[in-house]
């Protein structure tokens, strides 16, 4: 996901911005509103501050959404050189049956499946995160870890028996690895968000690649025309 970062000394503020473009036979005005809701309440609800130029900052996201038809999504990312637009098709499936953003973290470019529960669970938002540059975790056991596991925990995770799909199956077992719903972004993920970001000489930055790229109905590449 490409996005920008501003600071806004006077508001101790950092603002992270994005907007995506929907296209797709499963992109509805409902399905687009939960999608914008859910990334934007999960971003927003740990009220993250860190220590910018000896203040107490606070980090905001801020993404919107809009729907658009296949032809328009082609031509706009033709000509695309806005980091803050990524283009996303909202499908039933793909051929690699899950949700992915591009083939790489910071792309601009994904294909959404709807039987991830976009909207009502965490899999819009663990995919912006992605395209923020944020990886899965590299050790998939949060046991004992005191909460609920991260926003980037993979699917089939191991969690407190609270965060399974099925609180009383053994770890590991059908039914006993992580539920999305439960996952929370973290201060650390946001940390890695900004991380060799140091705002001395420039107030904004652009993350992420631009690879523009628009898919098939099936999360293949087409050829832009």
């Amino acid at each position: 996901m490409a996005a920008s970062i501003h600071y806004e000394e006077h508001k101790s503020l950092i603002e992270i911005r994005a907007h995506l473009v929907l296209y797709g036979h499963e992109a509805t005005p409902e399905l687009a509103g939960a999608i914008e809701s859910e990334i934007n309440h999960i971003y927003n609800e740990p009220h993250v501050q860190l220590m910018l130029r000896n203040q107490p900052t606070s980090v905001r996201f801020r993404v919107g959404v809009e729907l658009v038809s296949l032809a328009q999504a082609q031509l706009m990312a033709r000509y695309n050189t806005d980091f803050q637009y990524n283009f996303i098709r909202i499908e039933a499936e793909n051929f690699l049956t899950r949700s992915f953003m591009g083939f790489g973290l910071g792309d601009n470019s994904g294909h959404w499946i709807t039987s991830d529960q976009l909207g009502i669970s965490t899999t819009a938002a663990h995919e912006f995160g992605h395209g923020l540059g944020l990886d899965h975790p590299q050790h998939p056991d949060f046991r004992g870890s005191g909460g609920p596991p991260p926003l980037m925990a993979a699917r089939g995770s191991l969690v407190d028996s609270q965060y399974q799909w099925d609180p009383s199956a053994a770890a590991g077992a059908y039914g006993g690895t992580m539920k999305p719903h439960y996952r929370r972004l973290q201060r650390q993920e946001i940390i890695q968000i900004l991380e060799g970001l140091t705002f001395e000489d420039t107030d904004t930055y652009l993350i992420g690649y631009i690879s523009n790229k628009i898919f098939d109905r099936l999360g293949r590449v087409l050829e832009l025309t």
